[in-house]
């Protein structure tokens, strides 16, 4: 038998017991490995890092058990749909062209694997050679690099994600790295690889890049463009062709020459391309990833952006205990938000969002025909006055439509969800009037209107007793600030941050919000969503366009919108909030708003002082419009300007009406509130029964207690009359129970070791119980087995946490001495490097301006020392030479 034969068979019996014995075929596997590196750099090394090879062993097997296909797959463009399906949007900030194994070009895939890794068709994921040569880099260097299979370069980027040069990332590559070799054939690995490696200018894959840098298709590329794609994942940035032509194109040749070497290419095609210029024809894809010309699908894209943050443990907050509590959120809010919104441009997302294009498009339409005769601008170029408006649906909570200004041309800002303004008297119903109406208040109740602190009404004096229903008609200040100063619980404040109002600061706390005094404001999208609740019998439903968002890539749905109703306000005073902001409409300020269309609507006007701000939210059964007037600047309106709100909802609610056809019907008024003329009133009283119903009611109470007068009787008497024991006898059964019952409570528990005792001597009083035969005793026996049963868990899970806090706490302390002691040693390798640096970095110097003959070679040397020194954490900037 041949050498080679021998060999062969060697591997193929190692490859056996390999597959026979996974988890201990890697531990070995990845053992000798670490003995050699044991007896290069000391045992002391070994010793020290024994229990987290260990560790990251298992995590390498582990996350090995959950690699499929799926996760070679480039992710796909994020996709945005409409309510019909339609794709409203991708988005993505990279390009990726996946081609499968037979139809990638052969001087691809022949020529990566003459490159990166000659035994690739030998070695099962790992190449031991190859190790031998990472450990030759860190005796000489110090690095903890080289011997990297292909294998293991695709685990590092595509599973790892992990570019330190660490041993224990190197560990858990090379066990997973050995585990794919299993999973999957040689062809799919290299499929794999060159599909998934990044080759610069968001270029994932061969074919991508093909497409950029030479705008061809991969299978058209020749030996010399093959080579120069082969030779830029050694180093991205360093081989950039565009950036870097000649280390580019010096790179191509050295992958030339190897193939020369090998045999795959001739001398003279060698000579061809390699005296050739490197000749780039540069294919820019475009990424669009711009949502700033569409307000519904802005909206849709920050609801996503949410609840992926959400989705992933981050906890929304709108109530705080100060400023500092609140700006500690707002920042961490922000760093969460720029990392989701990241990872949602990274693709691999389908987001099914209930936008109805035609309605937004017509609603906008709208708004900007209200605001037509206004063609002023501001010195940035944007139309002012400016508006904001959200429509929401009162059954699912949904958004229907939402603008956020008179145009998207320059003008990126959606102020209906991110333009805090004050919202005037609009913030009555929600601050002042519902609360009173839980408390007990009815619309025709009065309250004076009089002096109260620095409140002043829109009109001059005072009007004396009015009713809550005049009060809100003409917008009384003083009636709404007396009825939040009512409430000495403020829970006004409370009911904002169930309807999460996302401007809240703990000053707002205060009654001066019932005449708008917030710190920061609200936008219009908070005051639809919340009026909204009244229309629901009090329940808040969080507003979104957002139904439902499927990750592609691990094909689960990771959010579907709930509606979940959280209870806000009781039914009857959202039912008498309703009817008193009808009134509004009807008879005071709000009777621009009256549809012609439609007879049943309510709402609430509301301005600012000096006429800043114009607020109006109005409502039918079915939808809620939140509208907001104003300037970006704060500048005041116009009379004319400040009918803006109003005349907008009525424009947009007679459109509303017709398009979505719902029947001609009021709010619906719960049983619990009763009319007489004028007046609401609520039913306090049970309503009084009927003779008859009296009598069958007493029957069956009498009859129910002398059944179970009659089952108690039987269960203390069974023992006798079923099991023929004595009283005597029973007795004893019930006391050796309880004696075991006190027993076992005398006995501790506050050790983990005496858990199995415990739980049985429980066992045992269950055993005993069972000899019991009266069936009120044993009843009560199994309640206090159950309760102790359920006390034991309890305390076995604490005991288990803090066992497992003193494991983690010991663990932290180590791992943070060790890290420690890391840095440090890191430290002194760059101290003691830079110097070098500096030496070096001046004789390229020298040798560029002088055109020395070794240029080239300095220049190498200075290129290692600046990957060592960045290797152990230090900071060095690529130099630039001037050559004069």
């Amino acid at each position: 038998m041949s050498i080679k034969r021998k060999k062969q068979h060697r591997w193929a019996r190692r490859w056996q017991h390999i597959q026979a014995h996974p988890v201990k075929s890697v531990l070995k596997y990845v053992c000798l490995i670490l003995i050699i590196i044991g007896l290069v750099v000391g045992g002391h090394v070994g010793r020290q890092y024994w229990q987290e090879l260990q560790k990251d062993v298992s995590a390498g097997y582990l996350i090995s058990r959950e690699i499929s296909v799926k996760n070679f797959y480039p992710k796909q463009p994020t996709v945005i749909e409409d309510r019909n399906h339609h794709v409203m949007k991708k988005l993505t900030h990279s390009q990726s062209t996946y081609v499968s194994h037979a139809k990638l070009n052969p001087r691809l895939t022949k020529g990566v694997v003459a490159i990166e890794d000659r035994r690739f068709y030998e070695h099962h994921g790992v190449d031991l050679t190859g190790v031998l040569r990472g450990v030759k880099s860190l005796l000489l260097h110090r690095q903890v690099q080289g011997g990297s299979t292909l294998t293991q370069q695709l685990v590092k980027n595509v599973i790892l994600k992990d570019q330190t040069q660490s041993l224990d990332r190197k560990v858990k590559e090379m066990v997973i790295a050995q585990q794919l070799g299993k999973k999957f054939t040689k062809k799919q690995i290299l499929e794999f690889y060159l599909n998934d490696v990044y080759l610069g200018h968001g270029c994932y894959g061969i074919g991508s890049a093909a497409q950029y840098y030479f705008s061809k298709n991969q299978a058209d590329l020749n030996w010399g463009e093959a080579a120069l794609l082969v030779g830029i994942p050694n180093n991205q940035v360093l081989y950039d062709p565009i950036v870097h032509p000649k280390a580019a194109q010096n790179r191509r040749n050295t992958v030339l020459y190897s193939w020369y070497q090998q045999k795959m290419i001739s001398k003279k095609t060698f000579n061809h391309y390699a005296d050739a210029k490197i000749s780039l024809k540069i294919h820019n894809f475009q990424y669009d990833n711009n949502i700033s010309q569409d307000y519904a699908l802005n909206y849709a894209v920050h609801s996503t952006v949410q609840q992926l943050m959400m989705a992933h443990g981050f906890e929304m907050k709108y109530l705080f205990k100060n400023d500092q509590d609140k700006n500690n959120y707002k920042n961490h809010y922000s760093q969460m938000y720029d990392k989701y919104y990241g990872q949602l441009l990274n693709g691999g997302y389908i987001v099914q969002t209930t936008i109805d294009q035609q309605l937004q498009q017509q609603l906008l339409q709208i708004v900007q025909q209200q605001y037509a005769p206004y063609q002023s601008r501001d010195q940035d170029g944007k139309l002012e006055p400016q508006v904001s408006s959200t429509i929401v649906d009162n059954r699912t909570g949904n958004v229907l439509a939402i603008i956020g200004g008179r145009t998207t041309e320059n003008d990126q800002l959606n102020r209906a969800t991110d333009a805090y303004r004050q919202p005037g008297s609009t913030a009555k119903p929600l601050i002042a009037y519902a609360p009173a109406f839980e408390r007990g208040y009815l619309p025709q109740s009065k309250v004076v209107d009089g002096p109260v602190g620095s409140v002043s009404n829109w009109y001059s004096g005072y009007r004396g007793p009015v009713t809550l229903r005049n009060a809100l008609a003409d917008s009384i200040n003083t009636v709404a600030f007396k009825l939040a100063l009512e409430d000495k619980q403020q829970s006004f404040y409370q009911d904002l941050g169930k309807m999460q109002f996302q401007g809240l600061y703990p000053e707002d706390k205060n009654a001066i919000l019932a005449v708008g005094g917030f710190t920061k404001g609200v936008t219009t999208t908070e005051m639809a969503s919340a009026y909204s609740s009244f229309a629901r019998q009090g329940n808040f439903i969080a507003p979104s366009n957002v139904q439902k968002i499927y990750d592609t890539e691990k094909s689960q749905v990771l959010y579907q919108n709930p509606h979940t109703p959280v209870n806000v306000y009781a039914a009857n005073a959202s039912y008498l909030m309703l009817n008193t902001m009808q009134s509004v409409v009807n008879n005071g300020l709000g009777k621009k708003a009256a549809l012609s269309n439609y007879p049943y609507v309510a709402g609430k006007t509301g301005t600012t002082d000096r006429n800043m701000d114009s607020y109006f939210v109005g409502m039918t059964p079915y939808f809620t419009i939140a509208n907001w007037t104003g300037y970006d600047h704060q500048t005041p309106l116009s009379d004319a300007q400040e009918q803006l709100s109003i005349q907008t909802f009525k424009a947009e609610g007679e459109h509303l009406v017709d398009y979505l056809k719902e029947p001609k019907k009021d709010f619906k008024m719960p049983k619990t509130v009763k009319r007489e003329g004028d007046n609401l009133y609520v039913r306090q009283n049970v309503p009084q029964k009927s003779i008859a119903q009296v009598i069958e009611d007493n029957y069956l109470a009498f009859n129910s207690a002398e059944i179970n007068a009659n089952k108690n009787r039987l269960d203390d008497l069974d023992y006798r009359l079923i099991y023929h024991l004595t009283k005597k006898q029973e007795q004893s059964r019930e006391h050796k129970v309880q004696q075991t019952l006190d027993k076992y409570q005398a006995m501790p528990f506050d050790k983990l070791s005496q858990h199995e005792k415990k739980l049985s001597a429980l066992q045992k009083i269950r055993y005993k119980n069972e000899n019991v035969k009266r069936m009120s005793a044993k009843s009560q026996f199994n309640q206090q087995i159950m309760q102790l049963q359920r006390d034991l868990n309890v305390t076995q899970a604490q005991l288990e946490a803090q066992k497992e806090n003193q494991r983690v706490a010991k663990f932290e302390k180590q791992k943070n001495k060790i890290q420690q002691q890391r840095s440090a040693q890191r430290k002194q390798m760059v101290d003691k490097l830079m110097p070098q640096y500096q030496r070096q970095l001046s004789r390229v110097k020298s040798a560029y301006q002088n055109d020395d003959a070794d240029k080239e070679t300095q220049k190498q040397k200075l290129t290692d020392l600046i990957n060592q020194i960045r290797s152990y954490g230090g900071k060095v900037a690529d130099p630039v030479i001037v050559v004069k």
